[in-house]
C-alpha cells in the first residue's frame, strides 16, 4: 500500500483596512480558509478520523455516492469525521481508479467532497463497504448532494436540504424549521418535524409522525404519501400522488381539503363534513381551523383521519 499523502493548505486574507484622522488602523475584514484532500488508489483501504472546526449554527456540506451515513448531532463544539473505505476484490482488473475527499473549512462551515475519477474493468468479485460516521453541534445546518446509500439523522436542529437518488433517509429527533427532499427511488422517515416541508420524489415511499407543519408541499409518483400533522391556521398543504397512498392524519386544527382525483378512492374518519362531490372532485370541511388542503390523486387512494 502506498503512503497516504495528507495535504494541508492554509491562506488568510485580508480585504482592507480604514484609516482614521489620527492614524490609527483599524482591520475591516477578515476571511480564512483552510482545506485538506486525502487520496487513495481505489484498490486501497481509505480511512479518516479527524476533527474539524464547524460553528454551532454553521452548515456541514456533504457531497457523496454509495454511503452508508450517519450523521448525529450533540452538544459538542466541533465536527468529528470518520470515513472507512473497504474494497474487497478477486480476479483481474484493468485501469486504474483513483478514490479522493476534500475537506475545507471557511467561515464557521465545513464542506465534504468525494472524488473518484478513473475506470476500472473487471473479470471476478468486486465490493465496497463505505461508511461516513459524523458528529456535529445540533444547531448545525445540512446539505447533502448524493447518489445511492442510505443517511441516518438524529438530532440535526438546523435546516436539512437533500438532493439524492436511489437512497433512504431516515430523521430522528430533528427539531429544524425547514425540510427539503429530492429523490429518485428511495423512502424517508421522520419522527417529528414542523415549519416548512417540500419533497419532490419517484418511487417513494414517505412516512411521517408527530409534525407540526406549517406548509407541505410534496409530489411523488407511485409511493405512499402517510402524514400525521397538527394544520396551522392559514396553512397550506399540497400533496400529488399518482399511483399509491395518501394518507393525511391531523392532530389538532382544521380547514378545508379539496381533493382531485381520476379513479381513486376517498375515504374518511372522525369529523370529516362532506361539502361537495363531483367525478374529478371532492372537497371535505374539518372543524376548529382554517387551514388549506388541496391534495391530488391520479390512480392514488386518499385516506383523511381525525385523531
Amino acid at each position: 500500500m502506498k503512503p497516504i499523502l495528507l495535504l494541508l493548505s492554509l491562506a488568510i486574507g485580508i480585504s482592507s483596512f480604514a484609516q482614521t484622522k489620527e492614524g490609527d488602523s483599524h482591520f475591516a475584514s477578515l476571511f480564512a480558509f483552510t482545506s485538506f484532500v486525502q487520496g487513495q488508489k481505489d484498490d486501497e483501504d481509505f480511512h479518516l478520523d479527524n476533527e474539524y472546526k464547524i460553528s454551532s449554527t454553521g452548515r456541514l456540506k456533504l457531497n457523496c455516492s454509495d454511503a452508508r451515513v450517519v450523521i448525529t448531532g450533540s452538544s459538542r463544539s466541533t465536527a468529528h469525521v470518520k470515513i472507512d473505505r473497504i474494497v474487497e476484490s478477486k480476479g483481474l482488473f484493468f485501469g486504474n481508479r483513483e478514490f479522493a475527499v476534500d475537506i475545507f473549512e471557511a467561515n464557521g462551515n465545513l464542506d465534504i467532497k468525494e472524488r473518484s475519477q478513473g475506470t476500472i474493468g473487471m473479470v471476478g468479485y468486486y465490493h465496497v463497504k463505505y461508511t461516513i460516521t459524523i458528529e456535529v453541534p445540533e444547531g448545525i445546518s445540512l446539505s447533502v448532494d448524493g447518489d445511492d446509500g442510505d443517511f441516518f439523522l438524529t438530532d440535526i436542529n438546523g435546516k436539512v436540504d437533500m438532493n439524492v437518488d436511489d437512497a433512504d433517509i431516515e430523521l430522528t429527533a430533528c427539531k429544524g424549521s425547514d425540510f427539503k427532499f429530492r429523490l429518485d427511488d428511495g423512502d424517508i422517515r421522520m419522527d417529528q418535524g414542523r415549519g416548512q416541508l417540500e419533497i419532490d420524489g419517484d418511487d417513494s415511499d414517505i412516512e411521517i409522525r408527530n409534525a407540526n407543519f406549517t406548509s407541505v408541499v410534496a409530489d411523488v409518483d407511485d409511493g405512499d404519501f402517510i402524514i400525521q400533522t397538527a394544520l396551522a391556521d392559514s396553512g397550506k398543504y399540497s400533496i400529488h400522488a399518482q399511483d399509491g397512498l395518501i394518507s393525511f392524519t391531523v392532530i389538532s386544527g382544521g380547514g378545508i381539503f379539496e381533493v382531485r382525483h381520476d379513479d381513486s378512492h376517498v375515504t374518511t374518519e372522525n369529523g370529516f363534513t362532506l361539502e361537495e362531490q363531483t367525478d374529478n372532485r371532492t372537497r371535505f370541511t374539518l372543524a376548529n381551523g382554517n387551514a388549506r388542503v388541496d391534495l391530488r390523486a391520479d390512480d392514488a387512494r386518499v385516506k383523511l383521519t381525525k385523531l
